[in-house]
């Protein structure tokens, strides 16, 4: 589909998403314990791994009482702001459109935390994998208040809270989300039941490959949410496996440097046990 007939099309998509608010719940997915609280202990750190098994409707829940305590998204929004800013024309593309970089270094806590690549003007397809804050904060002051709102209501994003500055509104603790929230939003991705075209949602999917092999695609988002004490880190996506899709949604306390890594040993090593991913 050319980029004009979807942004024809995308009027009607935003309206099916509004429509879908007003609808009765679904029943809930069978819902089975998740073995994973030797991989959390062996880590030593405290966390929630949802796994999502979209074909069976299954869902596989290690630590439901924190997977559904909302945290802000921090930068698991890029999914989301990607899927907005494409869908708005607030940025064209994920390659050739680069977002331009403010000139100052990203800090917490004084030190740089961003890589090198992201001081600099770059277009979607760096910035994403590379959780480059200040070109998504350039994003979204293109984007405006009101159009979040309006696609972060339409498509039941966590509170749905765009309150506060533009370009900060998913780093400082407005707006947050339950590890099963996340899962809500990634079905809508999969599914392509959210509010936007088929282009911006292709163009998403692309972006957010973080490994492709000959048996499996593994989609997914990091985050670091320095407003929660201790922070909290996230890791969602999912893994496109034949004719199978497992969503998931993880996070942790961030208690030392190395649990950032953790994130993905303990995802991967889940994935595994929930047949996502071959042994």
């Amino acid at each position: 589909m050319n980029n004009r007939l979807a942004r024809l099309l995308a009027p009607v998509a935003f309206g099916l998403g509004l429509l879908a608010a007003h609808l009765p719940a679904l029943a809930a997915p069978k819902e089975a314990p998740l073995d994973a609280a030797a991989l959390f202990r062996q880590a030593e750190t405290t966390g929630t791994m949802v796994i999502y098994d979209l074909r069976r409707d299954r869902m596989l829940t290690y630590n439901p009482a924190r997977a559904a305590t909302p945290y802000s998204p921090a930068s698991t929004f890029k999914i989301m702001n990607s899927l907005i800013g494409l869908e708005t024309g607030a940025v064209a593309d994920v390659d050739h459109d680069k977002l331009p970089w403010d000139g100052k270094v990203w800090l917490v806590g004084g030190k740089a935390v961003l890589p090198e690549t992201c001081n600099a003007d770059v277009p979607l397809r760096v910035a994403l994998p590379n959780s480059c804050v200040p070109a998504y904060q350039a994003l979204a002051r293109r984007v405006g208040s009101a159009a979040y709102q309006r696609y972060l209501t339409a498509s039941h994003y966590g509170n749905a809270d765009s309150s506060g500055p533009v370009d900060l509104f998913w780093l400082n603790g407005k707006l947050q989300i339950t590890a099963y929230q996340q899962i809500d939003f990634l079905k809508g991705l999969v599914q392509r039941t959210l509010p936007f075209s088929p282009a911006t949602f292709s163009a998403v999917d692309d972006i957010t490959v973080l490994e492709r092999t000959a048996n499996y695609t593994l989609h997914g988002k990091t985050g670091w949410a320095n407003s929660a004490q201790p922070a909290v880190g996230w890791l969602v996506g999912w893994v496109e496996r034949g004719n199978d899709d497992y969503l998931f949604a993880l996070n942790l306390d961030l208690l030392r440097p190395e649990h950032a890594k953790a994130r993905m040993e303990i995802a991967r090593a889940a994935l595994r046990k929930a047949g996502a991913l071959p042994e």
